[in-house]
């Protein structure tokens, strides 16, 4: 009764914070050097279970610490857990095994290097599909250039810290966060924002072909269901949805192929993919339930030059406690489409309440030339009010 109580305050206090702390920043570029995010590299041509070895020896203790969190978390919300917590140890070890290649061989070279048990890579590698809050952008300037950018929001409800007024896996998250490029005979395929050790994709750009970033949707039938499904060898007639990004990206050879294979394919959770190509016109927010997409809207659609996507079907009105989207179309029309630059997107993320106390990184985009370029973002309350997502 205790934690409903809680969980009912603090829904009141973060709407009200969502009412009065709207924002539409302009001074906020360029970052400070200490903000970008720095850059790994991924050789697909090496044996998968080489290819993140770098990484991994490098960011060994803060995966260890972060992988301790959520499992230490789990069981400070009820000892019941524990049986979630033992199919660390039991079940996820042998779902490497059940993975597409090269997925599984990656997933055990992170083990191997690090020395974290396997059954621990694998469920840092699949907490994302389930708790993950974003804002994507997809805007068209007057010239036909098209930019892409997206913040990453992550950590909801998984340990408030009442001391720093921060949620405590976003703040572990973010010493992670790194720039991949994944090369192949010695070129760059795609690049991606992502974490270290985290082998799907969140947020990647494909040289002078398209660039994604997929939101979470909530729904029914949703990633628990979907991964239930995969563990226990259910279903799995279906992909993850962060490695049906990476597999995309690997594999399509243009814009209209990409849109196709995510419209398509089965996932385990519904999302929303949000794409955008080099060329005028070619940008889409693509909303999935598992087996089929339930919605495809395109860029340019009620004369609008730019898309944006949260978490919530962009044909129905946002929940009051969760709005991002309203804020976000005003800040967007009040810059104008004579503004769609780096500059300009990297203002409208750093501003409340796109930017919440969730926000970990904002990732901005051009597909024609596969500039890529990732932030650090703190939402801090000396600088004004920050709602907690």
């Amino acid at each position: 009764m205790m934690t409903y109580r809680i969980v009912i305050f603090l829904l009141v206090i973060f709407s009200i914070q969502k009412i009065f702390g709207k924002q539409c920043l302009n001074d906020q570029w360029p970052p400070k050097s200490d903000r970008i995010v720095p850059t790994h590299v991924v050789n697909l041509d090496l044996p998968p279970v080489e290819r993140w070895k770098e990484i991994a020896t490098i960011y060994k203790p803060a995966i260890i610490d972060l992988v301790d969190y959520i499992k230490q978390f789990a069981l400070s919300i009820s000892p019941e857990l524990q049986f979630l917590v033992s199919l660390v140890d039991t079940k996820l070890p042998a779902m490497a095994d059940t993975l597409p290649a090269p997925y599984g061989d990656e997933l055990k070279g992170i083990s191997h290097t690090t020395g974290i048990p396997l059954g621990e890579i694998v469920l840092y590698n699949i907490f994302y599909e389930i708790f993950t809050l974003c804002t994507s952008i997809v805007a068209e300037d007057q010239n036909g250039n098209i930019l892409h950018g997206r913040n990453l929001d992550f950590g909801l409800l998984l340990g408030w810290d009442m001391l720093n007024n921060t949620w405590t896996l976003s703040e572990k998250l973010r010493p992670l966060i790194t720039q991949v490029n994944f090369t192949q005979h010695g070129q760059v395929l795609f690049k991606t924002t992502s974490f270290a050790g985290y082998i799907g994709v969140i947020t990647g750009v494909r040289p002078g072909i398209f660039s994604i970033s997929m939101n979470e949707r909530y729904g029914f039938k949703g990633g628990y269901i979907g991964l239930i499904e995969w563990i226990f060898n259910i279903n799995r007639n279906q992909s993850f949805v962060t490695f049906a990004m990476r597999d995309m990206l690997t594999t399509s050879e243009s814009y209209n192929q990409a849109v196709e294979y995510l419209t398509k394919i089965k996932l385990t959770a519904p999302c929303y993919y949000i794409l955008a190509g080099p060329k005028s016109k070619q940008g889409v927010i693509i909303t999935r339930s598992r087996y089929e997409a339930d919605d495809i809207k395109q860029l340019g659609n009620d004369n609008l030059w730019f898309l944006i996507e949260t978490n919530y079907d962009n044909w129905k009105k946002p929940p009051v406690f969760d709005d991002r989207i309203t804020p976000c179309i005003e800040c967007m029309k009040t810059k104008g489409k004579n503004q769609v630059t780096f500059e300009s997107l990297f203002n409208v993320f750093s501003s409340r309440p796109m930017l919440n106390k969730l926000t970990v990184y904002t990732a901005l985009m051009e597909p024609a030339t596969g500039r890529l370029e990732s932030y650090y973002q703190y939402c801090r309350d000396e600088d004004a009010p920050c709602a907690p997502w």
